[in-house]
């Protein structure tokens, strides 16, 4: 079966597109989302917008008698629509596709997503507890980076980084974070690490868990002096485009406190 990359615009990390009122998450649609939508779906009657906790502006209207979402960034700019569709109309090229890659799951809920990139269907499937998402083309393509989570595609610029500063990487899942932040699990030398990248696509930081004996001497002598009556229960290494530290956890009792130590132990602003 045929499997290719396949890109999508990356999430905004914030939105500020102007409206006229707010009710509670709802909002007012500007004449430029509005008059997008008017042009690409003609004949479409909206009926509420809100923000996403990605920062995307929602808008949910009606057009072809079917409810569809559509999302823009906070410049205006459309990123993508989407819509379920019944099982039914799901084309056979596209089921026959996730029958043959996953004879044992069947598929629960399927919805057509447009972007500027092209167009593809989600499809979940399920086996027993467990749920996936795939994303196939209308000619049965099944695009990489179908996942578990709340589903993302991976953007070529997103795989030729890691590719290059991880050599032989697995990647593992993707899905964007509570901040909007787009996060690549990967593993790397046996070791399982998480890549985050902002809307841009550029790399923003990395970081994986360290076992708190593999610590070296001088980040555990740092801590120590810091907060000598706490210990150290957790630890994670970060890697920036310019910094390179340990993150720590430290207790005592019932109080916890995240410190940042240089290799050297010295203290780091994160």
């Amino acid at each position: 079966m045929k499997k290719l990359l396949f890109p999508i615009l990356f999430f905004a990390l914030a939105a500020v597109v102007s409206c006229d009122n707010d009710d509670d998450k709802g909002v007012a649609v500007n004449a430029t989302v509005k008059s997008y939508i008017e042009t690409k779906y003609p004949g479409a009657s909206i009926r509420k917008a809100e923000y996403e906790n990605n920062g995307l502006l929602e808008v949910e209207f009606i057009h072809d008698s079917k409810l569809k979402d559509a999302y823009f960034k906070p410049n205006n700019e459309w990123v993508y629509t989407e819509w379920g569709i019944a099982l039914s109309a799901l084309p056979k090229s596209v089921a026959d596709a996730v029958a043959e890659a996953y004879p044992s799951h069947r598929i629960d809920d399927v919805d057509y997503v447009e972007t500027l990139s092209g167009n593809y269907y989600e499809v979940e499937i399920e086996k027993g507890g467990a749920e996936l998402w795939l994303y196939v083309t209308a000619d049965g393509v099944i695009l990489e980076g179908g996942i578990e989570g709340t589903g993302a595609l991976l953007d070529n610029s997103v795989t030729a980084f890691i590719e290059t500063e991880y050599p032989g990487a697995t990647i593992r899942k993707s899905e964007y974070d509570e901040n909007g932040l787009y996060e690549v699990e990967i593993v790397h030398q046996n070791v399982v690490k998480e890549v985050y990248f902002n809307a841009s696509g550029e790399w923003v930081y990395s970081e994986w868990d360290v076992a708190v004996p593999a610590l070296p001497i001088e980040v555990r002598n740092g801590a120590a002096a810091l907060y000598p009556d706490y210990r150290i229960d957790d630890a994670d290494f970060v890697e920036t485009p310019s910094l390179q530290f340990y993150k720590l956890n430290l207790e005592r009792g019932n109080f916890e406190q995240d410190i940042f130590l240089a290799p050297d132990g010295s203290a780091v602003n994160f």
